[in-house]
C-alpha cells in the first residue's frame, strides 16, 4: 500500500506544479493583453492626432503622427501574435497533461483496487451500461399507453 501512497503523493506534487504553471500563464496573459490594449489605444490616439494634424496643416507632422500610429499598431499586433503562440503552446501542454492524468488515474485505481476488484468494477459498469439501455423494439410509452379501466 505504501507504493500506492508514493504514487499518489507524486501525482499530487505534479498537480500542484501544474496548477502553479497555469496560474503563471494566466498572469502573463493578463499582463500581455493589457500591454496590447494600451498599444492599441495609443495607435488609435495617434491616428486621431494624425487626422487632426492633416486637416489643420497638410504638412509633415501628419507623416510623423502616422508613422507613430503605425508603429504602435505594429506593436499591438506583435504582442497579440505572441500571446496567440503562447496560448496555443499552453493548450497543447494542457491537453497532453490531461491525457497523462487520465492514464495515471486508471493505473492508480488498478493499483489501489487490485486486479480482482478492478475486473469486478469493470464488469459491474458494463452490466449497468447493458441493462441501462432502453430496448429499441419496444414502442416508447405515450399518452394512453397505460392500463385501461
Amino acid at each position: 500500500m505504501s507504493e500506492s501512497r508514493a504514487v499518489l503523493e507524486g501525482l499530487l506534487r505534479l498537480a500542484m506544479a501544474d496548477a502553479q504553471r497555469i496560474g503563471r500563464a494566466r498572469r502573463r496573459n493578463a499582463l500581455l493583453y493589457v500591454l496590447a490594449g494600451v498599444a492599441g489605444l495609443t495607435a488609435y490616439a495617434c491616428a486621431v492626432a494624425a487626422a487632426v494634424l492633416w486637416v489643420v496643416r497638410h504638412a509633415d507632422p501628419v507623416l510623423g503622427a502616422g508613422v507613430v500610429a503605425l508603429a504602435f499598431a505594429a506593436l499591438a499586433l506583435t504582442v497579440l501574435a505572441v500571446v496567440a503562440v503562447l496560448n496555443r503552446r499552453e493548450r497543447r501542454w494542457m491537453h497532453e497533461r490531461a491525457e497523462f492524468y487520465r492514464g495515471a488515474g486508471s493505473t492508480l485505481a488498478r493499483a489501489v483496487l487490485g486486479p480482482r476488484l478492478s475486473a469486478l468494477a469493470a464488469a459491474a459498469m458494463m452490466l449497468g451500461a447493458v441493462f441501462g439501455q432502453q430496448r429499441t423494439d419496444d414502442p416508447p410509452p405515450g399518452p394512453g399507453s397505460g392500463p385501461r379501466d
